[in-house]
């Protein structure tokens, strides 16, 4: 459906995902990290300060409803806190599926997991607008991290604490999950030309004008 195919987990090296179809006349790679971990870490570069920014407003937010929290009983964190575990772990995949039903139907895309890196990602061959390539990369942030975490900003006076806990540690999760977008939103803005189209061929990225 919607040119989407999961396909499971990689064994080996991850350039085995490519067609090994010629590269379109003109494509110039991504100046980007050369793994993942590396891209992870340059991404944490992006995450942290709106990380700590939602972390601060939150704490303001709480402390205008509730006051200051008192220490609750275990027992009234625990299901909220299992329920947003559940999600978190479900919202890995979501995250991706968010990503490919952002793309052009058109374009075939396929959903990887790399059990060595923990990590699932989207990849496709066929090319995408520079601006559609940013809208790609922040959709799962801003729908499951950014929305949920705004909207508990505008309503929390309706939720109890632990609630409340809940949602913040799911939104803050959510928008630590996409270190790499946020990696690869920058890489786009900085290197691609406005008109320029952007595709994968095995790790690297690529675009064209």
């Amino acid at each position: 459906m919607w040119n989407i195919e999961f396909k499971g987990k990689i064994k080996g090296d991850i350039e085995q995902i490519s067609s090994r179809e010629p590269l379109p006349e003109g494509s110039v790679p991504f100046v980007e990290p050369d793994s993942s971990d590396k891209a992870f870490a340059l991404g944490l570069l992006f995450a942290v300060p709106i990380l700590l920014l939602m972390i601060v407003l939150a704490i303001i937010r709480i402390l205008n409803v509730y006051g200051k929290p008192s220490i609750a009983s275990f027992e009234s964190f625990i299901i909220p806190q299992l329920i947003a575990l559940v999600l978190l772990f479900l919202s890995q995949y979501i995250h991706e599926y968010i990503h490919a039903f952002l793309f052009p139907k058109y374009i075939k895309k396929q959903i990887y997991v790399m059990p060595e890196n923990k990590m699932l990602f989207v990849y496709f061959e066929d090319c995408i607008t520079k601006k559609n390539f940013i809208i790609v990369l922040l959709g799962p942030a801003v729908l499951l991290g950014i929305l949920p975490y705004v909207t508990w900003l505008a309503f929390a006076q309706n939720f109890s604490f632990p609630v409340t806990f809940s949602i913040i540690m799911y939104s803050l999760g959510m928008v630590a999950s996409a270190v790499g977008d946020y990696l690869n939103v920058y890489n786009t803005i900085r290197q691609v030309p406005k008109d320029g189209k952007v595709f994968n061929r095995g790790f690297h990225s690529y675009w064209i004008q």
